[in-house]
């Protein structure tokens, strides 16, 4: 199963609690962020949740992840933690990571 952890104690509060997270991001953004983290919570590893959001979910260079919540807001996560593979290019191999950590949401311009 997937843990995600938030970068300090406001966003976890915002992310966590609904109706924080509609004053904050409106209802329909709301509505988005809370199914992505009950969705992220439901897999084995990131790569079946990439596999779910497919192109919602971008890999960066540095490997850190821009996922789409809703139509004004875009969440970034990173590996959280050490238990996760590297391949040969020491990228990240999704199917290893359990692990995320949520470190902004930001209004997309």
């Amino acid at each position: 199963m997937i843990t995600i952890s938030f970068e300090d104690g406001p966003l976890h509060d915002t992310c966590i609690e609904l109706q924080k997270a509609e004053l904050e991001y409106g209802s329909l953004s709301a509505a988005a962020l809370v199914t992505f983290i009950s969705d992220a919570l439901a897999f084995e590893n990131v790569e079946q949740l990439i596999g779910l959001f497919g192109d919602e979910i971008k890999i960066l260079p540095d490997d850190s992840l821009s996922l789409s919540i809703g139509s004004d807001y875009r969440a970034a996560l990173v590996v959280a933690g050490t238990r996760f593979k590297r391949d040969a290019d020491n990228r990240v191999i999704w199917s290893s990571v359990t692990r995320l950590k949520l470190v902004e949401m930001s209004r997309v311009p």
